[in-house]
């Protein structure tokens, strides 16, 4: 009851956090991907010239996220909610004005590291942080604002681009964050701010613990190299899923409807598995629920593995939509639990700055094996044994 009590009256911190993951789609590769058609068109490039480019804009903001991302631990957290917002709006203002390849390039970075990273970093180390019995139940809940994103915005941006162009809808979207995300955030900040006493009280970490968690200190444990794999993984097989899901569809007789219906399976999973996941890691604890949260994600590989049917793609994505969304809310309470909620901005920050890594680069290799003359079936099939294999490391060296 008095765990119950606490999550309702810390109501203002968890609409806070569902606010900024929702509006983290506005740096989200299935967003983004929208305005590529008339950018593309805009600078005269080709599909293999943008899709390189946009690899060095998401490694580039992966490799600042460490930096920033460890800035959580010591400002308020309404400075740096600021510090994010004022970034993505920058971002897409920038994007909107674009016409030239390098303004695009430095816009698609921001909108990377400001959308992408640090919106859903700030939310997620938020509930870490702030929440203990009821860390996974916020996490959870926190998190759902990736699946509302993936359902509700691409239809709005589509009808927006197709009535008023891609520049007028950056510039509305910068306007809506100035207009209603910053008051709304500034506002729930405020109502919070009873409970986020507490919160702020650990953000000025002593000088004794940061050094213990540097970023190579990190790096060089035993249990970094355990949940490593899983984080890659996770982003590597999904971006690359969606970015060649039209061809996949080609190749297997499904129309381009079939397939892009298909995602809300995806999406719908991914908000029951987030959901779903909370009450279980308060019971038991992300510690003990990892990597087990995988398995279905490996089931719905081995549906598209062994069955080309149409219904095969939404039942695999309902299987590894419930895996992806489980598994934001276990690796995410488990990060607290084995790293400490003081620098909890930093461990979190290194592990975002390889999930974005991995987005970059699944694309790149998946194409490189369908030049290869690799068909989708054998590219599923060795995923699936790549991410067996990271399930059973993680068992063994956890346990052990």
């Amino acid at each position: 009851m008095r765990h119950t009590r606490q999550l309702r009256d810390s109501l203002p911190l968890l609409a806070f956090g569902l606010l900024l993951t929702f509006f983290s789609s506005f740096g989200q590769t299935f967003l983004l991907s929208l305005y590529v058609p008339a950018i593309e068109a805009l600078l005269g490039i080709s599909n293999t010239v943008f899709g390189s480019l946009y690899a060095v804009a998401t490694l580039s903001s992966a490799f600042t996220l460490p930096w920033l991302g460890g800035r959580f631990d010591h400002m308020p957290i309404r400075a740096y909610t600021l510090m994010v917002l004022a970034g993505l709006v920058a971002a897409l203002l920038l994007l909107s004005s674009a016409r030239h390849l390098v303004v695009v390039v430095i816009a698609f970075y921001g909108l990377r590291l400001f959308g992408q990273g640090l919106m859903s970093h700030t939310a997620v180390s938020a509930m870490a942080r702030y929440f203990e019995a009821n860390r996974g139940k916020a996490i959870g809940i926190t998190t759902l604002g990736h699946p509302i994103g993936e359902a509700t915005l691409p239809l709005l941006v589509a009808l927006l681009i197709g009535g008023f162009g891609w520049r007028s809808t950056l510039q509305f979207f910068a306007l809506s964050i100035v207009v209603v995300v910053l008051p709304a955030t500034l506002l729930l900040l405020s109502a919070a701010r009873s409970t986020l006493k507490k919160f702020e009280a650990t953000s000025d970490t002593d000088a004794a613990a940061m050094p213990h968690q540097s970023i190579w200190r990190l790096m060089a444990e035993r249990r970094f190299w355990i949940i490593t794999p899983l984080v890659f993984m996770t982003g590597y097989t999904n971006t690359a899923l969606f970015f060649f899901q039209l061809k996949l569809g080609e190749a297997r007789g499904w129309t381009p409807e079939w397939v892009a219906g298909s995602l809300s399976a995806f999406a719908l999973a991914s908000a029951l598995g987030m959901a779903g996941a909370g009450p279980l890691v308060d019971r038991l604890s992300g510690r003990q629920l990892f990597p087990g949260y995988m398995i279905p994600y490996v089931a719905g590989l081995l549906v598209l593995v062994f069955f080309h049917q149409p219904i095969a793609y939404p039942v695999a994505l309902l299987l590894m939509g419930l895996a992806n969304g489980s598994g934001s809310t276990v690796k995410n309470a488990m990060l607290a639990e084995i790293y400490g909620i003081q620098v909890i901005g930093k461990v979190r920050s290194v592990f975002t700055t390889i999930m974005v890594i991995s987005t970059a680069l699944g694309p790149i290799s998946f194409g490189v094996l369908l030049d290869a003359n690799l068909s989708f079936t054998w590219i599923f099939a060795l995923v699936a044994v790549i991410i067996v294999l990271t399930i059973v490391n993680g068992w063994r060296r956890l346990t052990s």
